[in-house]
């Protein structure tokens, strides 16, 4: 038993992934490097309604619900890819209202609010060095939206805005050969147009 006791004691400590490996290849960033790349395979695409340019992006999106859980479990988390992460989130739904965007008043409305909004992301995360759900303590509208992580009513309709709507527009477009700025209906408009007005206000609300 104690020759036992005196091999554990001296053998040798085992060095945790995150020091073994520099910050730049740590999984959850690796995951967000695919983010980014898939991404930008969307972007690039001539016609953002085409199979490929879609399933880019969903797969990007997708890969957005692994990248944080790897990290928290790796004990990986880091500023580095926090913002890596956002920053890739806001330019995906710049992207994607931007794309869908019709000419029309609301069109054009709704892309200013998307505009406004992702500027506002980008210019408070390159300040603060985080994103919005990161703060301190927050504010009425920042605590309503951010519940739950996310998952409530104000929140759905700020992802439908900018995420949920915008994919359905270029899948119903791709699949009947359509201009993704043409396919609407008065339902989805109506709604898109509450979730711009809380996209906004959330705009505004993470400065105070």
């Amino acid at each position: 038993p104690h020759a036992s006791l005196r091999k554990m004691a001296t053998r040798p400590k085992q060095v945790p992934l995150h020091e073994k490996l520099p910050l730049m290849l740590w999984p959850p960033n690796l995951i967000g490097y695919v983010r980014v790349g898939t991404q930008l395979a969307a972007m690039l695409d001539p016609n953002p309604a085409s199979s490929f340019a879609v399933w880019m992006v969903t797969a990007s999106l997708v890969l957005d619900y692994f990248d944080g859980p790897c990290a928290r479990r790796m004990n990986m988390c880091s500023q580095f890819g926090d913002l890596l992460d956002h920053y890739t989130d806001h330019i995906t739904m710049l992207w994607l209202v931007y794309v869908t965007a019709s000419s029309g008043l609301w069109g054009q409305a709704n892309l200013a609010i998307s505009t406004v909004h992702n500027v506002v992301a980008f210019a408070y995360m390159f300040v603060y060095g985080h994103y919005f759900k990161h703060t301190a303590k927050g504010n009425f509208w920042t605590r309503t939206i951010e519940a739950n992580n996310y998952w409530n009513f104000a929140s759905i309709l700020y992802c439908a805005n900018c995420i949920l709507f915008p994919l359905i527009k270029l899948s119903f477009a791709g699949t009947y050969q359509m201009q993704p700025s043409t396919v609407t209906t008065p339902l989805i408009d109506m709604t898109d147009m509450i979730g711009a007005v809380v996209t906004l206000s959330y705009s505004f609300a993470v400065w105070f």
